[in-house]
């Protein structure tokens, strides 16, 4: 019985200790405004309160605490919203998507509510749940009501959708969740995420959010009374040694997370500036990466006489949406043409960069001793050098784009050799320069690839692009078939004559048209159609999975901080009881002492934080390289340039002090609890 005794208590304290940790993470003004709740006799914003000497006046001394603390918390908390929402901030912030992942439920999950009895499995697949079945209705009337141009399909999405509705009313009857999210006015409340339903800055800017709202409260805490802060600044003076060593552990946590986040950073930015909103990005039905895509010849010349006339929904576009149009020079430059164009003037080419990409094994040269390896370079095989340029907004650094003849001849003392010209990005030609021992290789230098001979005869300007990491060959048997792409293009790229450089949302809305219109309108084939910033966007799945990842171990490393934290705070305070005790004789309250020590962990976590942040600055404009994926195979391999910027270094600071918080808390209250006469024994 004693044992279990013990084990309770020791339950008991760890759930207690889990609560103080977590009341560290509030506001300290909403934690001393609310003081009452549990000390009905201390005051904080007067000198002397008078006595609660009965049990209705300490009931309402507490409640009226707790309702000031909250009031204080969320004013506080409401403020910091407002004043981050009207920043200049990015749309998408650097760490939304961790929120969106905490938040992805929909509030109707946390409803009480019966779906009613489990449906029998029909043909080995299992039934949807509420959820998806109101997807899937929503999106065979979104398909149905814009229009099918084949009877064919059109008469398979009614039948679809006939199915839906059918097991809609089987089950409505008996499962409330539904219910609710087919209520027009509920629905689309309890029905969609939660992160959808909370200020956009608290989801996409929260570390911003969280960080003024410290700082606030900071400020408040300097107005409402006297802490001895002399006191605590000599203190660490005179103790520089062990508080040196806990900020050097905060310096290593924070600059490894800010290094951790540049590179996250540095993957986001490639991603954004790669797709141009008014391109549109064509692969074949069913791929899941432009590397298993087969596109057909013919097939792809079908598709550029492409009109779109209405959006997704159905509803007319403003005016037509057609592909764009350009005219070569006698000099090889590319004059676009102006948009409303129907049909392809004469002397005149659509701008559609047809692709085929490929990934290319490639040995790693390896030093003595140190085993073999090898690397996948991207190529992308174009049929016009100078269109693609010209859709993929990517430009010539140096050198000249490859002719259609795709043979360069080339004296060596050996005679005449035959090289294969290509064009290569900044990035490839800095990690293929390291097998030469160079920085980088520069236009006339040659590298072998599968077994073939390559000469390089430009250098694109396509640096912060998954661009800078391939290599752009001509369309020739002989590069296809030695890679085993010969017959079919991957990709097709279109540039819609809608494009709007001073708005670049409306152009976005056009690719956006023109991809539905190819994926659920287009009947002469089946195509997967994205908006080319959409695309990339997909692959960013892999930046969710890294910042996943670095979250958790952050969240690793912040154990040790905070524990680090705990224990000088703790031998401090043991080292100082007699200075506690003489701080309140001077007539400073308990709650000053409790800001005191709070405010000197704070500091020490600061100060370490602060040197983090400058010593993962150092991480800024250095070069990675990485994988770019959707998450269903494929990917791009890429070189990237990690980069720091202010909301990295937002992110530090909150972090540091999170963990200052966390780590100074419990020993402030131990210091807090100390009597007079116990402390000066």
């Amino acid at each position: 019985m004693s044992y279990l005794l013990r084990f309770l208590r020791s339950i008991g304290r760890l759930v207690g200790n889990m609560f103080v940790l977590g009341l560290s993470l509030l506001p300290l003004t909403a934690l001393l405004v609310a003081l009452p709740a549990v000390s009905p006799n201390e005051a904080v914003l007067s000198d002397t309160v008078s006595p609660a000497t009965t049990r209705l006046q300490r009931l309402l001394r507490r409640l009226g605490g707790v309702m000031a603390g909250l009031v204080t918390l969320l004013a506080l908390f409401a403020f910091s919203i407002e004043t981050v929402g009207r920043l200049p901030l990015p749309s998408r912030g650097q760490l939304g998507s961790i929120a969106q992942k905490i938040f992805g439920f929909p509030l109707v999950d946390l409803l009480p509510f019966s779906d009613g009895p489990k449906r029998e499995v029909v043909e080995g697949k299992s039934p949807m749940t509420p959820k998806e079945l109101v997807e899937k209705k929503r999106q065979l009337d979104r398909t149905i009501s814009a229009g099918l141009d084949d009877p064919i399909r059109l008469r398979e999405a009614q039948t679809q959708l006939d199915d839906v509705d059918r097991q809609i009313e089987e089950i409505r009857p008996n499962s409330s969740r539904l219910r609710i999210l087919l209520d027009p006015e509920w629905g689309p409340l309890l029905g969609v995420p939660l992160w959808k339903l909370l200020p956009t800055a608290l989801v996409q800017h929260w570390p911003f959010v969280f960080l003024l709202m410290y700082l606030l409260d900071l400020g408040l805490l300097a107005m409402i009374g006297k802490v001895p802060l002399a006191y605590n600044l000599r203190n660490l003076v005179v103790r520089w040694r062990i508080a040196g060593l806990t900020a050097l552990a905060f310096t290593v946590v924070v600059g490894l997370l800010v290094a951790l986040l540049a590179f996250v950073n540095g993957m986001y930015q490639l991603n954004e500036s790669t797709g141009v909103p008014a391109n549109v990005f064509v692969l074949s039905d069913g791929s899941t990466d432009e590397l298993f895509s087969n596109l057909g010849y013919g097939d792809v010349d079908n598709i550029l006489n492409v009109t779109v006339i209405l959006d997704p929904t159905g509803a007319p576009l403003p005016s037509p949406v057609r592909i764009r149009q350009g005219q070569k020079k006698p000099d090889g430059t590319l004059e676009v043409l102006s948009p409303g164009r129907d049909s392809l003037q004469k002397g005149a080419e659509y701008l559609a960069s047809k692709e085929i990409y490929f990934a290319v094994s490639q040995p790693v040269p390896a030093r003595d001793g140190m085993p073999a390896r090898r690397r996948l370079l991207s190529m992308r095989a174009m049929e016009d050098a100078i269109i693609a340029g010209a859709v993929h907004n990517v430009g010539l650094q140096k050198g000249q784009w490859f002719d259609r003849t795709g043979v360069v001849e080339v004296d060596t003392p050996a005679g005449k050799k035959k090289y294969i010209p290509c064009v290569v990005g900044e990035g490839i030609a800095g990690v293929l320069g390291e097998d030469a021992n160079k920085p980088r290789l520069e236009v006339g230098d040659t590298f072998i690839l599968g077994d073939m001979d390559w000469i390089i005869v430009g250098i694109m300007k396509a640096e912060g692009t998954t661009f800078g990491s391939e290599i752009w060959v001509q369309n020739r048997d002989t590069v296809t078939t030695t890679f085993g792409k010969k017959g079919n293009y991957t990709t097709l790229v279109l540039r819609n004559d809608a494009e709007d450089l001073k708005d670049a949302a409306r152009s976005l809305e056009a690719s956006r048209a023109m991809a539905y219109q190819l994926q659920s309108r287009y009947t002469q084939q089946k195509l997967k159609a994205y908006a080319e910033p959409d695309y990339y966007a997909e692959l960013t799945k892999t930046n969710d999975q890294f910042l996943t990842a670095i979250v958790m171990v952050a969240g690793i490393m912040a154990i040790g901080g905070v524990f680090g934290v705990m224990n000088t705070m703790f031998a401090s305070i043991a080292a100082r009881i007699r200075e506690v005790g003489v701080l309140r004789i001077l007539g400073f309250k308990r709650w000053q002492i409790l800001i005191s020590f709070m405010l000197e962990s704070l500091l020490i976590a600061a100060i370490g934080g602060a040197l983090g942040c400058m010593l993962g600055a150092l991480a800024n404009g250095y070069e990675a390289r990485s994988q770019l994926s959707g998450g269903m195979g494929g990917g791009k391999g890429v070189t990237l340039t990690m980069i720091v910027d202010y909301q990295t270094i937002t992110a530090g600071m909150l972090f540091t002090l999170i963990m200052g918080r966390l780590g100074g808390l419990v020993p402030a209250l131990s210091a807090m609890r100390m009597e007079i006469l116990d402390s000066l024994r």
